[in-house]
């Protein structure tokens, strides 16, 4: 649905306009950028005894998701349903927020389902991982659907809020988790 959204946006820079696929570019791009960043600054607190467990680190990225979308429930809801006046710097802020939401979501699940999986069953277990974000991205592609029937902001209002209930509900599990997680041994 995002495509959809950017497609009528301004994207000019002067006399030059974004192609509208770029920005479907920036989200892998801002992971190779970003990973590093977010790696060094785990480690440092880490290191200085900051750090945080593993499911308030999954829903801080949720919310970090929600924050991103209720920037374009915003944007949307002051262009009125016009052309988004200087689209691409909202665009590029969305994307940045969005993809620092996802690293705190997917490598840590996904070391968090490696860590917790019972001996001998550590690939089955990031299998699990696997298939939950294939109906994850089902569910998600089935909501879309809803985009033709609501504006831009309530659409993505209401992905804002499914963002913040998932990082709500993650954090129902943190101390289960974080009891694991000491039993196994990691940190």
């Amino acid at each position: 649905t995002l495509p959809l959204w950017i497609e009528p946006a301004d994207r000019t820079i002067g006399t030059f306009e974004i192609p509208m696929t770029w920005f479907q570019s920036l989200n892998p791009l801002l992971v190779f950028l970003l990973t590093p960043w977010f790696v060094a600054r785990w480690v440092r607190h880490a290191r200085e005894g900051h750090e945080l467990t593993s499911i308030r680190k999954m829903a801080l990225g949720a919310g970090g998701l929600a924050l991103a979308y209720l920037l374009l429930a915003a944007v949307a809801a002051f262009s009125d349903g016009g052309v988004v006046p200087e689209g691409w710097i909202w665009l590029v802020i969305f994307f940045i927020v969005m993809t620092a939401g996802e690293l705190y979501i997917l490598p840590i699940g996904l070391g968090l389902f490696g860590r917790l999986a019972p001996a001998g069953f550590a690939a089955t277990t990031i299998a699990l991982w696997f298939l939950a974000a294939f109906f994850g991205n089902l569910l998600a592609g089935a909501f879309g659907t809803l985009w033709s029937s609501m504006t831009p902001p309530q659409f993505f209002a209401t992905t804002a809020a499914i963002a913040a209930s998932s990082g709500a509900l993650l954090l129902t599990f943190n101390r289960p988790t974080q009891r694991a997680e000491v039993s196994e041994g990691s940190p």
